[in-house]
């Protein structure tokens, strides 16, 4: 008879008050609003083109002209002999870009896949990678 008594008791005391926080739950949260998403050009044009400047101008690059047309950010420096180009194929931050780079006004010979190992990125993000990238190239 002991063994059926033991058996309709709970396994121990932290079983009976978790069915109690379970059946009390707080109150939900009233949600955020989500602030509307920028287009992409304005936050290219609004955002990462004067961070960008910002960063290299740090480095001592005061030449810098940088523009966007058509899912491309092309820039120019050291008197227009330094070009890079990145190519944002999906018109997003986190899509599929691709970088290229030339001297002395010869175009690019080579196409780069560029951060494609990052799945969250933001402006500060880019501009980091577009920095990196230059000075693997040994121009900062």
């Amino acid at each position: 008879m002991s063994e059926a008594t033991e058996s309709t008791k709970p396994a121990s005391p932290q079983a009976d008050s978790g069915k109690a926080k379970t059946d009390a739950k707080p109150a939900p949260k009233a949600a955020k609003a989500k602030e509307p998403d920028k287009p992409f050009v304005d936050i290219i044009e609004q955002d990462l083109i004067p961070a960008l400047k910002d960063s290299l101008q740090k480095r001592g690059i005061t030449d810098l002209e940088v523009s966007f047309q058509t899912k491309t950010l092309s820039g120019t420096f050291g008197q227009g002999k330094r070009l890079f180009s990145v190519l944002f194929v999906d018109e997003t931050l986190a899509g599929t870009k691709f970088f290229t780079c030339g001297t002395d006004g010869i175009p690019a010979s080579t196409v780069e896949s560029f951060m494609i190992d990052e799945r969250r990125v933001d402006v500060g993000l880019a501009v980091f990678y577009i920095v990196q990238r230059l000075f693997a190239q040994g121009w900062l």
